[in-house]
Parts: C-alpha cells; sequence; structure tokens
C-alpha cells in the first residue's frame, strides 16, 4: 500500500511583528519555552493562517510604546527606563492586538501564571494605567483585586508610583492621586484606578473597564471574582487581567482557571475570547537543571538573576520546606505541602544533636514499610526514653533500587541523589525493591539494637516475614485501617507538638513529614492518606507503625491488642 506524505500547508504571507517573531522562535525552538507558552505561541500562528480574527499591528504595538515610557523604580533598575521583554510584549499585543470581525477586541479574559521576580506585577500596573488613559474609554473604571486590601494595594500603588517617576511631568500632572481612600483619578476622562478586595464588602454598583487580578492563586473564596466577573457586560471591550504564581491550593478559582487555561491551550476546549500563557517547568524536567530555571522564567537572566536562581536552589536542597518554596514560587508548581498535617515549625524544633553511635544496643521499636517495586522503602526505628536517652528518638533507613535514583530525582523533582550520596538513603541493586538486600539490613540491624519487636503493613511484606521471624525478630502486623492507625496517628502528632521526639533532623523524613496529609472518619479517627499526600510518606508511616507497637508493648498489650 502507498503511503501517501501529508502536504505542507501552504502559509500566508504576513506583515513582520515583533509578536510573530516571538511566537515563531518559541515554536521553533530557538528561544526556550515550557509545553505551555509554545502551545500560547502556536494558538497565535494558527490564528494568523486561519483568519478568523484580525491582527492590528499598530493597535498590537501601541501599549508597548506607552508602557515602555515609564520607569523602573526599585533596586539596581531604579530610575531607567522599562524595558519591555519579548514574551511581555507578546502578551500586550496578543490582548491588544487581536480583533472581532466587529472591530473590537478580540480578548476580554487573561490569565497570566509565571514565578515571581518576572515583572508581572508591573506588567499589570502598566495595563491598568494604559486602560485608565490611553484606550478611549469614557469614565474607565480600572480596579486592582485581591483578596486583602494590603495586596490590592501592592499593584495600586505601583501604577502610582509609575506616574509619578515617569519622567514626564505633563503628564503625571493629569493625575489627581488620593491616599484616603486610595484613588488615581484622571480628570480629562473621568476615570478612577482603585484596589479592590473582599475586605470591601462592595459590589454593586461596580462597571469594570479593567480588572486586575492579583495573586489569584490565594484567593480561596470567589465571591470577589465572581462579582467582578459579573459586572464586565456594561462595558463594550473590558479586560480581565489576572495574573498570579502557583501555590499550595489543588482546588478553588485559580486551579479553575489554570485547568480552563491548559485545556484551552492544548485545543480541547476552545474559548475565543480568553488568553492564556503559563510558564512553568514541565513534568519531568529536572528542578536542579538551569535549563528548567530558563523555561519557566521568562525573565531569566533579566529580572530573575541567575545567581541568584542557583543561590536559592543550593539552599533549598538541603530543607525540604525550602525545596517545595522553590518548586513553587521559582518553577511555577503547583503543591499541596501547604496542607500538610503537621506544623512544621514544631516539627523542626524535635531535633535535638546526638550521637547515633550511643543508641548501639539500645531498646527500639520497629516500623516497617516495604516498596512496591520501585518506591522508596522504610524502616523506622523508635527508641523511647531509657538509661542514656533523655527522649524518644527516630532513626529511619531508607532504601530505593540505585538504577531509579536519577530517574526519580527529576520526574518527581525531589534530590534522592543527593540523599543518596549522603547516606540518608541507601541505593539497592537493580531497578526494582530487592526484599533480599533489605532483609539482609534488618538483620543486622536487629544484631546492632536490641530489637522489641518490628511492626509492618502485611499489603507487600510476604516472604520477607516469615524469613525476619525465623532469624528471631518478631514481627507484628500493624493494620492500616482507622482502628488500628488513629491511636498511634494521634500520639505522634502530640509527641510532635510537645517536642518530646527527635527525630535527628533526616532531611528526607521532614520531606514526608511536609507531604502527609490525614484522612478522617465518623468518628474522628484519624490516618495518614497516601491517596491525598501526593508526595511520599512512607517514613512517617514507619513511624507512625513502630509507636503503635511501642504503645501495645510499653503498656504489656492491656486493652491495646485490638488495635492490631
Amino acid at each position: 500500500m502507498t503511503v501517501l506524505e501529508p502536504k505542507r500547508p501552504t502559509r500566508k504571507r504576513h506583515a513582520s511583528h515583533p509578536a510573530h517573531d516571538y511566537a515563531r522562535c518559541v515554536v521553533t525552538g530557538k528561544r526556550p519555552a515550557c509545553l505551555t507558552v509554545r502551545q500560547a505561541c502556536q494558538r497565535h500562528l494558527d490564528d494568523l493562517e486561519e483568519g478568523r480574527f484580525t491582527f492590528d499591528p499598530q493597535r498590537a504595538s501601541h501599549p508597548v510604546r506607552f508602557i515602555s515610557k515609564f520607569r523602573h523604580y526599585k533596586g539596581q533598575w531604579a530610575g531607567r527606563p522599562f524595558e519591555v521583554e519579548p514574551w511581555q510584549a507578546f502578551i500586550l499585543a496578543s490582548l491588544f492586538g487581536w480583533l472581532r470581525p466587529d472591530g473590537l477586541r478580540r480578548y476580554r479574559y487573561a490569565f497570566i501564571e509565571v514565578p515571581r521576580k518576572n515583572g508581572k506585577t508591573l506588567l499589570a500596573a502598566g495595563i491598568g494605567i494604559y486602560m485608565l488613559t490611553a484606550d478611549g474609554e469614557g469614565g474607565p473604571e480600572i480596579h486592582s483585586a485581591a483578596t486583602k486590601e494590603d495586596q490590592a494595594k501592592i499593584l495600586w500603588r505601583d501604577a502610582k508610583t509609575m506616574i509619578q517617576k515617569c519622567g514626564d511631568a505633563e503628564f503625571s500632572g493629569q493625575f489627581d492621586i488620593k491616599k484616603n481612600p486610595a484613588v488615581i483619578e484622571l480628570p480629562e476622562n473621568s476615570g478612577r484606578f482603585t484596589p479592590l478586595s473582599s475586605d470591601d464588602k462592595t459590589g454593586d454598583g461596580l462597571n469594570p473597564h479593567c480588572v486586575l487580578v492579583d495573586e489569584l492563586h490565594a484567593w480561596r473564596d470567589p465571591a470577589l471574582w465572581n462579582v467582578l466577573n459579573s459586572a464586565l457586560g456594561a462595558r463594550s471591550q473590558p479586560l480581565f487581567f489576572q495574573i498570579t504564581t502557583a501555590g499550595y491550593v489543588t482546588e478553588g478559582i485559580c486551579r479553575q482557571q489554570e485547568r480552563l487555561v491548559r485545556s484551552m491551550l492544548n485545543r480541547t476546549f476552545e474559548n475565543d475570547s480568553y488568553f492564556g500563557f503559563i510558564a512553568a517547568a514541565d513534568e519531568g524536567d529536572a528542578v536542579d537543571d538551569e535549563r528548567t530555571w530558563r523555561k519557566a522564567n521568562p525573565n531569566y537572566g533579566v529580572s530573575v538573576l541567575v545567581d541568584g536562581m542557583r543561590d536559592s536552589y543550593n539552599i533549598a536542597v538541603t530543607d525540604p520546606q525550602l525545596m517545595v518554596d522553590f518548586k513553587v514560587k521559582k518553577l511555577n508548581i503547583w503543591t499541596t505541602a501547604a496542607k500538610a498535617w503537621l506544623n512544621m515549625e514544631e516539627w523542626k524544633e524535635c531535633f535535638q544533636e546526638f550521637d547515633t553511635a550511643e543508641l548501639e544496643g539500645m531498646t527500639c521499636y520497629g516500623g516497617l514499610d516495604l516498596a512496591q517495586v520501585r518506591d522508596l522503602s522504610a524502616l523506622a526505628l523508635l527508641f523511647p526514653p531509657q538509661d542514656g536517652l533523655e527522649q524518644w528518638t527516630a532513626l529511619l533507613k531508607f532504601w530505593c533500587p540505585a538504577d531509579n535514583i536519577p530517574e526519580r530525582s527529576r520526574r518527581d523533582r525531589v534530590p534522592y541523589q543527593t540523599w543518596c550520596e549522603r547516606g540518608f538513603i541507601e541505593a539497592t541493586p537493580g531497578n526494582v525493591t530487592d526484599y533480599n538486600w533489605i532483609q539482609t539490613r534488618l538483620i543486622e540491624l536487629a544484631a546492632q539494637y536490641d530489637f522489641q519487636g518490628v511492626a509492618y503493613d502485611r499489603t507487600f511484606a510476604g516472604q520477607i516475614v516469615q524469613n525476619l521471624t525465623d532469624e528471631g525478630i518478631e514481627m507484628v502486623q500493624h493494620g492500616q485501617g482507622f482502628l488500628g492507625m488513629s491511636s498511634p496517628t494521634k500520639e505522634f502528632e502530640r509527641m510532635v507538638a510537645g517536642r518530646e521526639l527527635n527525630h535527628l533532623g533526616n532531611p528526607v523524613l521532614q520531606w514526608m513529614a511536609e507531604n502527609v496529609v490525614v484522612a478522617m472518619d465518623s468518628h474522628a479517627n484519624i490516618k495518614p492518606d497516601k491517596r491525598k499526600s501526593e508526595e511520599k510518606i512512607d517514613g512517617i508511616s514507619a513511624l507512625i507503625m513502630a509507636l503503635g507497637l511501642a504503645l501495645v508493648k510499653e503498656d504489656d498489650g492491656a486493652g491495646l491488642f485490638e488495635v492490631w
């Protein structure tokens, strides 16, 4: 059968414009960009070919020239002209250059999600000033909106200061700026630019021409968003401009908008009035790779300094909480870590310097959480207070198949390789969990410490339990339901809050402590929930099982065996 090669589509000739040039450079790979930015650029180029909408080069360039006359007023750039970067010019040209058949602007909504320090707030402030002064609208209402008044005023103050320091006295002299209440007025067209927050409890009578939503990821309650959105209908070509970084909330108005934009960019959903630009690390990108940093940060090397990124990463790799923040704020990766069960300030205070060599020969209780095929396996050894030991002390052992560590570091964006090199994770031979290796290590540890038993989850235990039992190690099956896990889980939480536990500063365990989300039943019983905890929590699960065994043994089992 003859296979016909698809014909190369005929490209229409279009007048050159910086927005088109930027889009082509991104799509062809000449300019590094993540998948969603490439999709946004491909959408732009496809729209040029299809011709359903008109791109007006003059209207596209006008806001770029307008915003370029303002000056920076912070840090090393203070006093220098605001140089609109190519990605920012692409956004401006798209929002103001694309027109519907009736001549009005195509885009009414914009969702811009980029990491911190990429200049999104100043861009939004510049758009607000443009919409107030240069869009030809009568009585334009511009609102910088946020959940809290202080946050809403940040963008408003940026706009105010940009006007005052623009270097054009004739231009800045047109405005009447008041601080209380905060408002920028333009008498010439009866325009007003005001901050607006949920605290204001106002919404009736709004007639916005432009809404600038700041840090949408922090919006827990969609009430203000809904009020502002419903108020747009009275204007012929309003703009609802949303800026944000990633955050810690998996549900809410921001995630709804982000998912809408992602589905729109990958062409599973069409919305001709919605513009989207999301710059972030792609799935599978290595968190320590400078190429990832460049893709995720469109202002990399400009306002996002290379040395600063390196310093931030080098610090973050030593602390799981800092690594979470690095991923969210520097690479725009969403996470649920902020929903973690444990108070991490209390957790960090549960660390005392201690020479682990002094633990040899001491009494301890074990908790074993064995991996599936390629996951981490964890053994927690929990030492109760005894002669030479003043508080409960946790010694953790982790194992991971050696062949999977580089891939896992990239895929999970977690520094497994670094932890392995520092001895916090032990690499086992091959690419699957080596139960024989773990069994040998447990036998060695049982000879080193005074094991009072090892609690285990029967799900993946299998033959290793019988083999360890034959070696004289007492293996105790630990229930994983609410009945078996609730009591030790609550006691573990109490011990952390009371600083009665020393976790010895193990960074892998601390990362897992950050990740734990608990489930609760109708009787207020709780247990760690691996399904809701998006990252690994094996070490915490093992430690809670060890504590459960200790509760039984230390109380001589009176009235407690029913939990097993």
